[in-house]
């Protein structure tokens, strides 16, 4: 591994592994770049506080217009002055400029390419994980640690004015979710046939959309393995799990 003094902010669980998609879509670049870092983790009920106090920015705003704090962050004490970044995308766009690759091939953004992973990230932001909560709100609470289990259910039922029990979708309602986020999942394997060689979405080599499809499969797998990843690995003539198979290198926790 490349040394360097990074330090990488991630949400701990009941459970040896994080499942946070976004989290675990960094993971897997500073594990594919072979950085050396290590993990802080932190609860999400300490994310703002956490933050705050050792500089990390904001990702957004709540609709009163106070800044919002979430994870991943990154700070890199390896040069001066320190990188301190936020939110997934930006994270791993700084790790490629800092610490690029003498391999052409082996880049996780190539050249020309950013407004397509972009639009990937956008498709299965708003076609697939836009619609799991409803499905897997329990599964996510249920790996929560203590503490963030309160958390969560105080911000769930305060969104969706329920208790957290009944956010979750039952019976038809819930088949008709998982038909239609496996609809999605046909759609990008429909994509991925268009590829001569490689199982990844540039062909052989890994890029940020496999990153972050890649995390979002690693979080079903871990909140929901006995529903959603049952589903997924079943989909599509057992394409994700291969897919999954072949990203297993990368999914380690430092």
């Amino acid at each position: 591994m490349t040394v360097t003094k990074i330090t990488f902010f991630d949400i701990p669980t009941v459970l040896p592994v994080p499942t946070s998609p976004n989290t675990w879509k960094v993971r897997l670049a500073l594990n594919y770049k072979g950085l050396c870092y290590q993990t802080r983790w932190v609860e999400t009920t300490d994310i703002e506080s956490v933050s705050k106090s050792l500089g990390i920015p904001p990702t957004g705003t709540s609709p009163s217009g106070v800044p919002t704090y979430t994870l991943p962050a990154l700070i890199d004490n390896t040069f001066s002055p320190p990188a301190i970044l936020s939110d997934s995308t930006p994270i791993i766009e700084y790790l490629e400029r800092r610490y690029p690759d003498p391999d052409p091939t082996h880049v996780l953004l190539p050249s020309g390419s950013r407004a397509l992973q972009a639009l990937f990230e956008y498709h299965v932001a708003t076609s697939i994980t836009a619609h799991l909560l409803p499905v897997m709100v329990m599964h996510m609470y249920s790996k929560k640690t203590p503490r963030d289990r309160a958390h969560f259910r105080q911000r769930m039922e305060a969104a969706f004015g329920k208790k957290l029990e009944d956010i979750e979708l039952k019976g038809r309602d819930r088949e008709e979710a998982w038909k239609r986020i496996e609809g999605s999942f046909d759609l990008l394997s429909k994509l991925l046939e268009k590829n001569v060689h490689g199982i990844y979405f540039m062909g052989e080599n890994l890029s940020l959309a496999d990153c972050m499809l890649g995390g979002l499969m690693l979080t079903l797998r871990y909140d929901s393995p006995d529903e959603a990843w049952l589903k997924v690995v079943s989909w599509n003539n057992g394409r994700w799990a291969r897919y999954m198979a072949a990203l297993e290198k990368w999914a380690v926790v430092h």
